[in-house]
């Protein structure tokens, strides 16, 4: 009686396992219907499967890494449910993203391994010491638009320069891994209007970019805001931060516009409740005029949400919604941020 049930237990556990796993997006990433002469063949079909997720089909790159990750399939895939030659799979796309990643895949040529990085040195008015409201406001604005900033002023970022000249900036940049310099003067002044009993103030950002591999100009740019408030202080710092703020997307729009109009971009997409829907969500985004690639870059399985990372030449992230809605009119549209690069639409739930 004990060895029946001992028999028993693992054929328990493998129908358990059975009735839980069902096709649709995972924690680890999705379970994917599955068929083949064998388990391991069915995995092996599971992962190449799935590089439309992350690469556009029928490339040379595809091509060559089906073959190598067919052959590591026991790795990249995880639970399973087989009986008589058919199942469900699960693949492990965290893992596929790494290695296709480690391949230096997921870019596409032309585009800079890695977020542009500028070291921003940006005096501000009224013997300020540190980081003042401008220059932080210049930091906060380019990194919502994907470009990472480095604030000299701030002393724990340890900038240090030989010189006040480009060159000598540009190589102290250099030291800190930074790819831009963006070197600015902000001023401010403040008066009381005499009939409201208000306060007016006037503020400018002068603000001048280079490229540190050899310290030569890119841009200058003239930034000017005014504001009312009722104290100085408010009315000042309103108006830095304005200027601030247009100087941050006067400065992306220059390395953009350095790099070709190459830009980086993400989609946030709701109701992706399979990889099959979104192998057709991808192919449509990878078929829009300007679309030099995209993937599959993160994903909440048990809330169905993913977010495609995009990759744009000559193609604002505005362009690219009202293309793909033409190219796919079941989406919905639920917010564009051009500042940001951002983007979300939502695909029907199943039945609708």
């Amino acid at each position: 009686m004990k060895r029946l049930a001992a028999l028993a237990a693992p054929l328990l556990l493998g129908a358990c396992a059975f009735g839980r796993l069902k096709p649709g997006m995972t924690k680890e990433g999705a379970a994917v219907p599955a068929a083949g002469p064998s388990l391991d063949a069915a995995r092996r079909d599971a992962v190449t499967g799935s590089l439309e997720l992350f690469l556009a089909p029928g490339s040379a790159e595809s091509a060559r890494m089906a073959g190598a990750l067919g052959a590591k399939a026991g790795e990249l895939t995880g639970r399973a449910r087989w009986k008589r030659g058919a199942g469900v799979i699960e693949v492990k796309f965290g893992k596929v993203l790494a290695a296709l990643d480690q391949e230096g895949l997921l870019r596409p040529k032309g585009f800079p391994a890695h977020e542009p990085r500028v070291l921003l040195l940006v005096s501000e008015p009224l013997g300020l010491l540190g980081i003042g409201t401008a220059g932080d406001t210049v930091r906060r604005g380019l990194y919502a638009r994907g470009i990472t900033a480095i604030d000299g002023r701030d002393n724990m970022n340890n900038f240090q320069a030989k010189g006040s000249e480009p060159a000598a900036l540009a190589a102290g940049a250099a030291r800190l891994g930074a790819d831009w310099l963006l070197r600015g003067a902000a001023s401010s002044s403040v008066e009381r209007v005499p009939l409201s009993g208000a306060w007016r103030a006037h503020a400018t950002l002068l603000a001048d970019a280079y490229t540190v591999s050899d310290a030569a100009p890119v841009a200058q740019s003239r930034s000017e805001a005014n504001t009312l408030d009722v104290s100085s202080a408010a009315a000042r710092g309103k108006a830095l931060e304005h200027v601030g703020e247009e100087a941050a997307g006067k400065a992306a729009s220059a390395i953009t516009e350095s790099l070709g109009g190459r830009s980086q971009g993400a989609v946030f997409v709701s109701g992706a409740h399979d990889a099959a829907r979104l192998k057709a969500l991808l192919a449509a985004v990878r078929g829009v005029e300007g679309v030099a690639g995209a993937y599959l870059a993160n994903w909440r399985g048990e809330e169905e949400t993913v977010v495609l990372r995009v990759f744009l030449a000559g193609l604002r992230i505005d362009g690219l919604a009202a293309r793909l809605l033409r190219a796919d009119s079941t989406l919905t549209l639920l917010s564009v941020e051009p500042d940001d690069g951002r983007l979300a639409v939502e695909i029907p739930r199943r039945g609708e």
